[in-house]
């Protein structure tokens, strides 16, 4: 499931970059069409759910920690946009938050039970 949420905020960041371009807004990662910001900053938004992505399908350790990490800075990104265009900065945030929830969850998946002792 981590996986698969990390692939949804990739797939709901790139609904923004669309919506964007397509209303002719622009947020500050993407910088107005006539003069869009360099690729490197455009990508922000899209590497660290694929760095999470990649570390989830490799299982690595402390991987909810990561994402905690990881959608506080897509938070972050989103709370840039308040000020802007509050409607693409509210589709962020809740990118955002629904990847929270993801990491929160996934801490379930590293409880391990108490074993009993055999008699």
């Amino acid at each position: 499931m981590f996986v698969v949420g990390w692939v949804g905020a990739v797939l709901g960041f790139a609904s923004v970059w669309k919506s964007s371009r397509t209303m002719g807004l622009s947020t500050w990662w993407l910088g107005p069409s006539a003069e869009p910001r360099s690729i490197m900053i455009q990508m922000i938004p899209f590497v660290i759910p694929v760095l999470l992505v990649i570390a989830g399908s490799r299982h690595a350790r402390f991987l909810p920690w990561w994402g905690l990490l990881g959608s506080l800075a897509l938070g972050g990104i989103g709370a840039a946009d308040l000020g802007r265009f509050q409607r693409l900065a509210a589709v962020e945030l809740a990118i955002a938050g629904a990847v929270l929830l993801v990491s929160i969850a996934s801490f379930a998946g590293l409880l391990r039970g108490r074993s009993e002792p055999e008699n």
